[in-house]
């Protein structure tokens, strides 16, 4: 098989959640990731749209969003390292069903409030955010970005619908997502959905990494002493609750350091 080519913005948890399958597969890649308003350029010369984004290309194939890149490459992997549990049959089964469910929740629903308060915080101030949106990108990339910054920033603002209002209500959504799992893991069981490590873990710790700042995220953080103290302390909110201790476990057992 030739090598998969990861296509999306560098900031995204998605390019993330991507790398950490990758890695978890023990499928190599590729990255070809970019400033937030330059990955549109990317992912059209791909025959791609942004809302279809992450975008894996293999040779003259195209596999689009999260749900199809993990339908199509987990079966690949071996037995013992896929994230989406078959049953008995070799098809999905219950389990399965109960693992994409949660998945779409935490992709969907909590991530949307994470992004909707990290980003509005974070774009107020363009050295905070600046490295999380230039890591691993084209060396022409971020002179450039510097050049339409205004461009991007208002790009973004208009795109996620963000706004000072909009972050504080994306906070009870986070809070939400939160008690789910701590509700989950009451009675004990080590993941989500049971015994195993599985797509819905995964993608729980990666939707709430930026928001407790979690050791082994792929993309960049900044570090907590940097951030205004108001987001200091949601950090600290959220990363002393069960729920964020439960994603940086996560991300300690199941998650190789990334080189670079």
């Amino acid at each position: 098989m030739e090598t998969p080519l990861l296509v999306n913005l560098a900031p995204a948890v998605s390019t993330d959640v991507c790398r950490w399958c990758f890695q978890h597969w023990g499928i190599k890649n590729r990255e070809c990731v970019h400033v937030p308003v330059f990955h549109l350029v990317a992912l059209k010369w791909f025959g791609t749209s942004n809302d279809q984004r992450p975008l894996v290309v293999v040779g003259d194939e195209r596999y689009r969003t999260e749900s199809e890149i993990t339908a199509h490459f987990d079966p690949l992997a071996a037995p013992e390292r896929r994230l989406i549990p078959e049953g008995e049959l070799g098809e999905l089964g219950e389990l399965g069903e109960t693992v994409l469910a949660e998945t779409n929740y935490y992709h969907k629903t909590m991530r949307r409030g994470v992004v909707s308060y990290m980003y509005w915080n974070m774009l107020q101030n363009r050295q905070l955010v600046w490295p999380s949106f230039t890591k691993h990108t084209s060396w022409f990339e971020p002179p450039l970005a510097l050049i339409v910054w205004p461009v991007i920033r208002i790009g973004l603002i208009k795109g996620l619908d963000l706004s000072a209002e909009n972050a504080i209500k994306a906070l009870d959504v986070v809070r939400e997502g939160f008690d789910r799992v701590e509700a989950t893991l009451a009675d004990g069981r080590p993941y989500l959905t049971g015994d195993s490590f599985t797509l819905a873990d995964l993608t729980f710790a990666a939707s709430a990494a930026p928001i407790v700042l979690a050791d082994g995220y792929a993309g960049h953080l900044p570090e907590e002493a940097a951030l205004p103290a108001e987001m200091q302390t949601v950090v600290n909110e959220f990363r002393a609750r069960p729920a964020g201790d439960f994603c940086q476990r996560m991300y300690d057992l199941h998650r190789k350091p990334s080189a670079g």
